[in-house]
């Protein structure tokens, strides 16, 4: 039975909760079209921009852009190359990996991220006006559908070190990268380590999406 279904949606709470997500998902793309009106940019390219500026630079490879995207291969190089030919972003071949190609924001795309600033306001602004333990609860319950969507290979997650149980913080203090991630066998700068990871890893899944305050 479809989650249209009315009779369905009074029956079952997770039915109902499902709706909403979907009537949710519909909102968020007229909302972000509306974000992006005058900057010449499609919603997808917007946040394929924004992805790239705050990814770790020795991550923000294409296929890693795509999983976040949740779009084939092929698409995501078309939106690429749509941001390359506004001089946005460039690519580059990875040091450490040369069939790996990495992204990099132009100083033109640096200028339209800070335009940018606004882009997914509008959505914060609509839960202004829940409190704080009602935000709490909605935070944990939606954190248990994004990481069980993560573990079905569904979407992916990227928040930065803080809270991921593979980040070290300050096992080198007093170098310029104090820090180290157990998982990539790197240490990182401060700067790296405010970046978003794709292979985060929450130390408690159950708190996916309660970051540590930076």
């Amino acid at each position: 039975m479809t989650l249209f279904d009315p009779e369905l949606r009074q029956r079952s709470r997770a039915a109902r909760v499902a709706m909403a997500l979907l009537r949710l998902s519909h909102a968020v793309k007229a909302i972000s079209s509306d974000e992006v009106k005058g900057l010449g940019l499609t919603p997808m390219q917007a946040q394929a921009l924004l992805w790239v500026r705050y990814t770790k630079p020795f991550l923000a490879s294409v296929g890693r852009l795509a999983q976040a995207l949740g779009v084939t291969h092929v698409t995501a190089i078309g939106v690429i190359d749509a941001l390359e030919r506004e001089g946005l972003l460039t690519r580059e071949t990875s040091h450490h990996d040369r069939r790996v190609t990495l992204l990099r924001v132009t100083p033109a795309g640096e200028e339209v991220v800070q335009r940018l600033e606004r882009f997914g306001h509008t959505l914060e602004e609509a839960l202004a006006g829940m409190g704080e333990h009602e935000l709490a609860t909605l935070e944990h319950g939606l954190g248990a559908v994004v990481w069980s969507l993560r573990a079905a290979g569904l979407l992916q997650v990227a928040e930065a070190c803080r809270g991921c149980m593979y980040f070290r913080e300050n096992v080198a203090p007093g170098t310029s990268e104090p820090h180290r991630c157990d998982l990539i066998e790197r240490f990182l700068s401060e700067q790296e380590a405010r970046l978003a990871c794709p292979d985060y890893h929450p130390e408690h899944p159950q708190g996916l999406l309660s970051l540590a305050a930076e």
